[in-house]
């Protein structure tokens, strides 16, 4: 049993960021600030602005706060994370002032930090970006690294390295946004005619997706040309690349989560279930039905999604079908932390297919684990990424990185 008169680790929440899926982050993030051990662990938020700009303090606990911005950005101090090994934390930009104007914090460039806890979803955060920065900083983080970040962004390399480990997927082909502006933009129709001639897309309905983000932002299902020259621009509104994909007409969509352990496990399989009993939207996720629902002062987000868990009419092979590839591609592109891996069955033949994976999913699928077979509780959950992240630190910085100067005075 812990020690409560151990001093508790500071753990600082880095949330929001440079994404279309900023305000998913905040849910997200709330709602693991709220489930932490305390007697272990003393939270700290870290928001990250639209603009990139690195904000602390315990106003940003409070969903009201961001009703208020950006005015509200004056009450919590402006820090950053440099680069460099050893500092210890963050460096304060401009230190937080109460309202008396007294400094609410002694003088110090540093606000001590033992481990980060990365909560952002899509680009600049969840796409090797920012762990690039932790790792140049030299930090102990939770999650994937910068390589299993940056693949599981990439829907299109995910799908093919996934492939290759024996996993089966949907084809796909990718266009660029170069590739529709070239000639002034005149070429829509060659780029279609291109995507159309491949065998594996020549009929509709195909679907439409940009190739690097996540929550169905700027997805979409395509029924003839048109519709799919207006989807390529729409995805290529959020995205430098979109990736087409066929449309299966009998579908399922099954979802399953793996957690880092010392052997990497599955949690229950869900089916999500969408207001049109088509694909899933953004407003389905989010916005309707269990996803507007709320719990304290902020959305349940991903969690509130209805969904069917561990549905007892799914056949038992599919869901241990599920399961195995599920850890199988966690492992296969490197992963750590939590990830939430999306399958598409096919009614017709059977047939399962890798669709993709989040490696920092909505709510980091607690709601999975806490139905698990047995549970997992989100706080224990936590606790478990938390102490996996500081054990990855320890094998990288037992690692030797010098060899002393050799070649250059030859």
């Amino acid at each position: 049993m812990l020690n409560q008169n151990k001093e508790r680790k500071t753990v600082a929440v880095l949330f929001g960021g440079r994404s279309v899926e900023h305000e998913i982050s905040i849910i997200s993030a709330l709602q693991l600030i709220k489930a932490l051990d305390v007697v272990a662990y003393r939270p700290l938020p870290v928001y990250v602005a639209p603009d990139g700009r690195w904000y602390c303090g315990e106003a940003l606990e409070s969903k009201d706060f961001y009703k208020k911005m950006p005015a509200s950005l004056e009450s919590v101090a402006e820090v950053t994370l440099l680069p460099v090994p050893k500092l210890g934390g963050l460096t304060i930009l401009r230190p937080l002032e109460r309202q008396s104007g007294a400094s609410a914090r002694s003088i110090t460039d540093i606000i001590p930090v033992d481990i980060f806890f990365v909560a952002f979803h899509g680009t600049y955060g969840e796409d090797g970006c920012v762990q690039g920065l932790l790792e140049m900083a030299e930090v102990a983080y939770t999650g994937c690294g910068v390589l299993a970040s940056a693949l599981g962004m990439s829907k299109y390399h995910c799908k093919k390295l996934v492939e290759s480990h024996g996993i089966p997927v949907l084809p796909a082909a990718v266009v660029t946004r170069e590739q529709l502006q070239a000639n002034l933009g005149a070429n829509l129709e060659a780029v279609r005619s291109d995507i159309l001639c491949r065998p594996e897309l020549s009929s509709f309905p195909l679907f439409v997706k940009p190739a690097n983000l996540g929550s169905s932002i700027g997805v979409a299902k395509v029924s003839d040309a048109a519709e799919l020259d207006a989807a390529l621009v729409q995805a290529l509104k959020f995205d430098c690349q979109a990736m087409i994909e066929p449309c299966l007409d009998n579908k399922l969509e099954i979802n399953v989560s793996v957690l880092d352990d010392v052997q990497p496990h599955a949690s229950v399989v869900e089916i999500p279930v969408s207001s049109s009993g088509d694909e899933l939207t953004y407003e389905d996720k989010y916005l309707r039905g269990g996803g507007s629902k709320k719990t304290g002062n902020f959305s349940l987000g991903m969690a509130g999604l209805t969904r069917i868990i561990d549905p007892a009419d799914l056949d038992a092979t599919i869901k241990e079908k599920a399961k195995d590839f599920a850890v199988r591609s966690f492992m296969a592109l490197g992963c750590s932390g939590v990830a939430r891996i999306d399958f598409m069955l096919d009614l017709g033949t059977g047939a399962l297919y890798f669709n993709e994976i989040n490696t920092l999913p909505g709510s980091l699928s607690f709601y999975l684990w806490m139905n698990s077979k047995p549970p997992v509780f989100y706080t224990d959950m936590l606790t478990r990424i938390i102490e996996r992240a500081e054990l990855r630190q320890l094998e990288k910085i037992s690692l030797s990185r010098e060899i002393g100067f050799k070649a250059l005075f030859k």
